[in-house]
Parts: structure tokens; sequence; C-alpha cells
């Protein structure tokens, strides 16, 4: 207020002085000069409010741009001020609109940025964790957290709130001593299952200190493959060397003196027939799992099921095992009939091997609007409970002690019914009791 009236005092002395001034030119009359006075203080009057009105005006526009700066450093979208080419500050306004806008764009790339980042870290089939030199995650990805067996974190978090494996803690704690990349094969307990994970950390400088990046791949299934793979090898190999030491050491007896008795050659030659048909029987069986593996699904057509167990019936032809065909002569169902004749042929064959002398196989199916399930039940010698388990597995064949008197076989049949079944994304259920008999049901999509 102070400030407003000595402008005004200052204005109305000014115009005073002009006026008296004036006077010394030009006589005036005392009404003339009256008036003129009264003139001149209305005149100061308004000058000095246009002089605040103008003040005011540039007042307004410095602090329109403090609030917009102060928003910005706040976190909301940059915005200009609106500058006139008579404000003293235009050249001022003109830049702080330049930056608001460079603000602005840099506020969009960096969203973007970080938008590209999360995907990136949402997408990764890694885990992937940043630790502080403090202990603290600023990073942590939902993989990280599935590997982890967590819930995916706020952030940021303590170390130790999240990572519960010595292991890991350890591997972290020794790349900050060593400030170098570390890997290591860990054995993390999950859930009470052990995992087997690759994990690699990184050490990389932020600002003044360090901080650790630590990815994480599971394992699990690659090494659980490869050591199916090292078993399949090995069994195959000595399925491969059992026939092959008979059929060597069959052909060395007969080049010898026993060679020259007829009954002892034939006996010798039925056998080496014999051993030479398994290994045949187990070539193809090994080529049918690696076909399976790698080709297509195969021709859909209509199958008649009844037709197919009637076939591999007549093909069995067993003299010690009576087989009844349960299955309806009109139940027709769609699907690869290669795959289903291998599954019936397989089925048949283990129900009748491991049956006993004058037993029973019975073969059913049925079918509804959207499956069909086949079902092979015998009155054999059974599977104990611990093996039933196993009996899909590639040249699993249970208690050899149980089994000496059987006829043996490749031990990759019900591998491959396995291996079919779970291509056309059916399930297999087995019940079976010791002494009583097995019963396998097959279920497939129609």
């Amino acid at each position: 207020m102070k400030n407003k009236f000595e402008k005004f005092i200052i204005i109305l002395g000014l115009n005073l002085i002009l006026l008296i001034s004036l006077t010394q030119i030009v006589s005036l009359t005392r009404q003339t000069l009256t008036a003129l006075i009264f003139i001149v203080i209305l005149i100061s009057i308004i000058e000095a409010w246009l002089s605040q009105l103008w003040e005011m005006s540039d007042a307004t526009e410095l602090a329109v741009m403090k609030k917009r700066m102060e928003d910005t450093l706040a976190g909301e979208t940059p915005r200009g001020v609106l500058a006139s080419p008579e404000s003293p500050y235009y050249d001022l306004l003109q830049s702080f609109n330049a930056l608001q806008t460079y603000v602005r764009h840099s506020q969009y790339d960096n969203k973007r940025d970080v938008g590209n980042y999360q995907t990136l870290l949402t997408s990764l089939p890694v885990g992937v964790i940043n630790v502080d030199r403090h202990h603290t995650i600023d990073v942590f990805n939902q993989k990280a957290a599935d590997l982890l067996g967590v819930s995916l974190p706020k952030l940021p978090i303590s170390e130790n709130l999240i990572i519960r494996q010595f292991t890991l803690s350890e591997l972290i704690s020794q790349t900050f001593n060593t400030q170098s990349k570390q890997q290591s094969i860990l054995n993390l307990t999950i859930n009470g299952e052990t995992r087997q994970y690759d994990a690699s950390t990184l050490y990389h400088q932020s600002g003044a200190e360090g901080e650790v990046m630590i990815m994480l791949y599971d394992l699990t299934s690659v090494l659980q493959i490869e050591r199916m793979q090292a078993d399949f090898l090995a069994n195959a190999s000595h399925e491969f060397k059992t026939p092959l030491t008979a059929i060597t050491g069959f052909v060395e007896t007969l080049q010898g003196p026993a060679g020259d008795d007829p009954k002892t050659r034939a006996q010798f030659l039925t056998i080496v027939a014999n051993e030479s048909q398994r290994l045949s029987d187990l070539v193809n069986d090994i080529l049918s799992l690696s076909r399976l593996k790698h080709k297509a699904d195969g021709e859909v057509s209509i199958i008649k099921v009844s037709e197919i167990v009637n076939q591999q019936i007549q093909k069995i032809n067993s003299q010690r095992v009576t087989i009844h065909n349960d299955v309806d002569d009109q139940l027709e169902v769609v699907g690869v009939a290669e795959d289903a004749t291998t599954i019936i042929q397989n089925l048949l064959t283990n129900a009748v091997k491991y049956n006993v002398e004058n037993g029973e196989v019975w073969v059913s199916a049925k079918k509804d609007n959207s499956q069909w399930s086949l079902n092979v039940r015998d009155s054999g010698i059974g599977i104990p409970l611990s093996q039933q388990s196993r009996i899909f597995e590639r040249f699993y064949r249970g208690d050899e002690s149980r089994q000496r008197k059987i006829a043996s076989g490749t031990g990759l049949g019900l591998a491959i019914v396995n291996e079919i079944v779970t291509k056309h994304n059916g399930r297999l259920q087995v019940k079976s009791q010791v002494g009583v008999g097995t019963s396998i049901t097959l279920t497939l999509p129609l």
C-alpha cells in the first residue's frame, strides 16, 4: 500500500511541475488553472493505476511460471506460460516454454523406455533380480518370483525378505566381494521340491556404489531329459548286448563239434532265431518311439475298434490265454488308425505275456460326445503298487525275480503306448493287484 501511494505522489509531482512550467509560458485565468489542476490530479491517478496494472501483469506472469515449474518438479506434465511480446519477460518466458517442451518430451521418452523395460522383464524366460550394496532389491520380475516360489513383492524391498536360499545369498555376496561376474548351478529347495537353477551374477556400477544383477534359469527339466537320454542309451546298449551275446555264443558252439549233432544244431538255431527276432523287435520299437517323437499326428479316419481287436487276437494266436473281445461291433471312433492299432497290439501282448496258464483277457471300449476309452483287463500276475507308476518307463520290466519264466520282450511296449496317448492329449489309468490281475484304461479325445 505504501509503495502504491509513493508512486502516486511521484506521478502527481511530475505532472504539477509540468503544469507550473506551462503557466509560466501561458497566462491562465484562475478558473482555468483550477480545472487544469483537477485534470492533472485525475491523469495522475489514471497513470498510477495503469502502472500498477502493468506491474501486476508482470508479477502474474512470473507467478504462473513459478507455479508451472513447481508442478513439473512434482511430477505433473510440464506446461508453458502464455507470453505477450510486449512483456518485459517475453524472452525469459519463451526460454521457459522451450525448456518445458523439452522436459515434456523427455518424460514421454522416459515413460516409453520404462514401459519397454518392464515388458522385456516380464517376457524374459529367466528370473532377473537386482540388489544394491545395502542388500535392497529394486528389480524383481515375475519369473524370478515363480522360480523362488514367492509372490511378486512391492519394490524396493530388503533382500533378506525375499531370498531365503543360503547358496544364492552366498553367490551374491561373493560377487560383491570380487566385483566380478559369477556362475553356478544351484540346488534350491522350493516349496519342498529340490530344483536345479543356473545362477549367473553380474557386478555393475550405479552411481558411486556397485550393484549385482542376478539371472536365474530353471535347468530341472533339461537335466531330467539329459538323465533320461543317458539312461535310455545305457538300457538300450544292455538290451542289444544280451541277444547279441547269446547269438554269438550259440554260433561259436555250432562251429564246434556240437554243430555235428542234428538235435543240438536244431535247438541252438531255434534260440539264435528267437534272439534275432528279439533284436529286430527291439530295433523296430526304438524306431517307433523315434517316429512318434518327430512325425506328425498321422491321417485321421473312422476306426472300427472291434475289427482291430479281432485282428490282433488272431495275430497273437495264444494257446494258453483266452482273449474276450467285448467291444461293440458298431463302435466307431475318429482317430489315427495306425496309432490305435499300435496301442491295442501292445496292450494285448502285455496282457497275454504277463498272464497265468489258462488265464483270460477282456477288452472293452465305449465313447461319448467328446472322448472314447479302451480298457484291457487280465487275470495275470499283477503289478506291485510300488512299481505301478514306473511301468510306462522305457525298458522297465519290474521285479525280474517274478518274471524269469515270462517270455522276454523289448521293455518298450507300454512306453510306446504312453507316447501315443500323450501325443493325442489322452490319459492312462492303471489298476493292479498282485495275483489277481491288471486293468489298463486309456482315454482319448475325439
